[in-house]
Parts: C-alpha cells; sequence; structure tokens
C-alpha cells in the first residue's frame, strides 16, 4: 500500500503548488538546466515558453489529480526548430505512491489522445523515501508490449550527492522543498531550517535582487506558525542590521513579497473559478446567481477537487448536492 503523508500543521499549511508554478514560470530555463541538463540543451532558449495552461487542465481535471503534485505544460522551440510540448511533473509526498507509472502514463498519453501532440514528460521526485526511484510504466501481455520511460529528477539524491555544495537558485528552491517536508508536523524545526537557508543567502554572493526574490521563494514554501514567524521578522531584521545589508528587512518588504504571493493565488482562485464556471454552464444548463457565488468563494484546493468531480455531474442537482457536501453554506 502507499505510505501516508505526513499532514502539516494547519498553522504552518505551505501553499507547495503556488511557490513551485511562480518558481517555474520566472526561472524554467536554469530550473530545467539543473534537474534536466540534457532536455535543457535541446531547446532553443531564444524563443520563450509558451505555457499551456488550458490544454494541462483538459488533461489532469479528467484523470483526478493529486492535490500534492504540480504540473506545468510548456510548448518550447527545440535547436533543430521543431515545437516541443513538455509536460514537468512535480511530486509532493512524505514517501511512495502504488500507481503512480500507470498515472504518468495517463497524462502522457491523455495530452496526445486529446490533442495529437507527442509530449515529453520529465518528473521532479519531491518525496522523502530514500528507496523510491520510479522511472516507467511496462505493460505487457502476450507478444504485445507498451513501455514509457521518463526521466527522473529525485531531489534528495540530488542534495545529498552532487548538490550538496551548489546554491544555485534551482537547488535553494528544491532544499527549501525537502525541508518543508521534513518539518511538516515540526512548527520549531521548520523555523530553524527556514531561518538557516535564509541566512546563508547573505553569505553566498548573491545581490539584493536576488536574495529578496529567493527569499519570497522560500517564505511562499516554508510558512511558519504566527508567533515563529514574528520571531522570525526580528531575528532577521537584527541579523541584517549586523551586517549593514537591509536586503529583505525592514517589514515592509516582507509583507511586499508575501502581498506579492497572496495575489498570485487569489489570481489563480479567480481564474480558476471563471474556467471552471464555463465548464459547469456547459455541463448543467445555466447557473444561478447563488451557486455562481458559491464556486466563486471556493479556495484553490476546493476548486481543484470540483475542477476534478464536475465530469461527473450531468445536471445542477449534482453541482448542488457537491457544493453542500464539501462547502456548506453558513
Amino acid at each position: 500500500m502507499a505510505k501516508r503523508k505526513s499532514r502539516q500543521t494547519p498553522e504552518q499549511d505551505s501553499d507547495y503548488d503556488g511557490a513551485w508554478k511562480e518558481a517555474l514560470r520566472q526561472h524554467f530555463h536554469p530550473i530545467l538546466g539543473k534537474y534536466f541538463p540534457a532536455m535543457a540543451a535541446a531547446i532553443d532558449w531564444n524563443h520563450q515558453p509558451e505555457w499551456a495552461d488550458k490544454e494541462l487542465g483538459r488533461v489532469l481535471g479528467r484523470s483526478r489529480q493529486r492535490p500534492r503534485s504540480v504540473d506545468v505544460l510548456a510548448k518550447v522551440r527545440l535547436r533543430d526548430g521543431g515545437e516541443q510540448w513538455i509536460l514537468l511533473h512535480l511530486e509532493i509526498q512524505s514517501g511512495r505512491e502504488t500507481g503512480f507509472e500507470p498515472r504518468i502514463a495517463r497524462y502522457n498519453g491523455g495530452l496526445f489522445f486529446i490533442f495529437e501532440q507527442r509530449v515529453a514528460t520529465l518528473v521532479v521526485l519531491a518525496d522523502l523515501d530514500e528507496d523510491w526511484r520510479p522511472s516507467e510504466d511496462v505493460f505487457r501481455v502476450a507478444d504485445f508490449e507498451s513501455r514509457l520511460r521518463f526521466p527522473v529528477c529525485k531531489l534528495i539524491d540530488k542534495l545529498d550527492g552532487p548538490w550538496r555544495d551548489d546554491h544555485s537558485l534551482p537547488v535553494q528552491i528544491a532544499r527549501a522543498q525537502i525541508e518543508a517536508l521534513r518539518t511538516a508536523t515540526d512548527p520549531e524545526g521548520r523555523y530553524r531550517a527556514k531561518w538557516q537557508l535564509v541566512r546563508n543567502l547573505y553569505g553566498l554572493g548573491y545581490n539584493a535582487d536576488e536574495v529578496r526574490e529567493l527569499f519570497r521563494l522560500i517564505d511562499w514554501m516554508m510558512h511558519l506558525r504566527e508567533d515563529l514567524s514574528q520571531r522570525f521578522e526580528q531575528e532577521l531584521t537584527a541579523f541584517e542590521e549586523s551586517l549593514n545589508m537591509p536586503y529583505i528587512t525592514s517589514v515592509e518588504r516582507i509583507a511586499e513579497a508575501r502581498g506579492e504571493a497572496r495575489g498570485e493565488a487569489q489570481g489563480r482562485v479567480e481564474g480558476g473559478a471563471t474556467i471552471l464556471l464555463r465548464q459547469l454552464v456547459k455541463l448543467c444548463g445555466p447557473l444561478p446567481q447563488a451557486i455562481e457565488d458559491r464556486v466563486r468563494r471556493l479556495s484553490l484546493e476546493r476548486l481543484a477537487a470540483l475542477g476534478e468531480a464536475v465530469f461527473d455531474f450531468r445536471s445542477l442537482q449534482d453541482l448542488q448536492s457537491w457544493l453542500d457536501a464539501h462547502e456548506p453554506t453558513t
């Protein structure tokens, strides 16, 4: 059976999805170059990647995506001039999962079936199980065989090996994610890990903008309990003053960074609700204003769950029942 994932304490529940999607969109080239250098070398980076959220949503909605995974679909130009779709799947959990390989094959096959495009699927494993290294889905019967092999970047392997002394942005993000998982139920441990990561930024040769960007992503990924968050800000302010390097603090800069994160998250909620409402109208017919308002009030996590359930709906009553069960009115 699949190992159960450790649950975070509610006070420090982190938005891994938001942090990773922001990091991948803003730093796709360096992250791909570090995690999957062969694929990065095949891409013509003079052409900006095109993000295909709509296409990806059609597949993940049907395949019932797990809440602790992050997926981005990019259309890139290769050095030979051809277009290539790249699905980067990042799995975030404490241990292994039974049935992972077939799920990756469904994502890849679904994109090919719907859009008739060959997709290169890359998998980042941000888990804590040292013995879990899935790399292919194989199905055989008689003389028939189907095989999908996908390159894997196992973060704990890299961090304990070739990345041990690497302090580049892609590696720092990987460290933050692994430490966030290790301290998911340990608020004091989370505080110590986050403090060490952020404090180290000042001695690694980063300029002020780079420190602020890394802090923004680490802070987004490693939420602290409120009292620990206040203590963190006070200690960081004192530390920056001792170095005469006010890169992140004053407190206004911390608030600005967190405000950007909240704005990104709110934008995803609003955009996701709008897209989902269009699909619901197609399946259930015109929606009463009260129902539409309830959908728009859903959190990002609830919207994702509704997106998974939507293809089972056949009437407005199905939607009403789902909302009553998952997001009761007050």
